[in-house]
């Protein structure tokens, strides 16, 4: 709560934009890191409906990230946003824009 001065959660979002690690190398660590945790798992336990389950939710969870939650994002922090967007990965780190 300190860096960002508030939470992920709505109810208290942060009040400044945090672009430090993890968030300096892709804009959407938490939904990686999820969608990694979700997916080991399916092939772990070795079931397809699960990794097809997880990829169906994965998709749609990327589609309001995109569509939904940058758009409130780009309000919010304005050009400071829009720049870091500009920089920074959506969702895969090693795929960096070169300027």
């Amino acid at each position: 709560m300190t860096i960002g001065n508030g939470t992920p959660v709505p109810i208290m979002p942060t009040q400044k934009l945090v672009v430090k690690a993890p968030f300096a190398f892709c804009r959407n660590p938490m939904t990686l890191g999820t969608f990694i945790a979700y997916a080991g798992i399916s092939v772990w336990i070795g079931s397809i409906s699960a990794m097809a389950i997880v990829v169906i939710l994965t998709i749609i969870l990327l589609l309001y990230i995109k569509y939904i939650e940058e758009k409130e994002l780009e309000a919010r922090f304005g050009l400071e946003y829009l720049e870091y967007k500009q920089r920074t990965p959506f969702i895969l780190p090693f795929l960096r824009r070169h300027s």
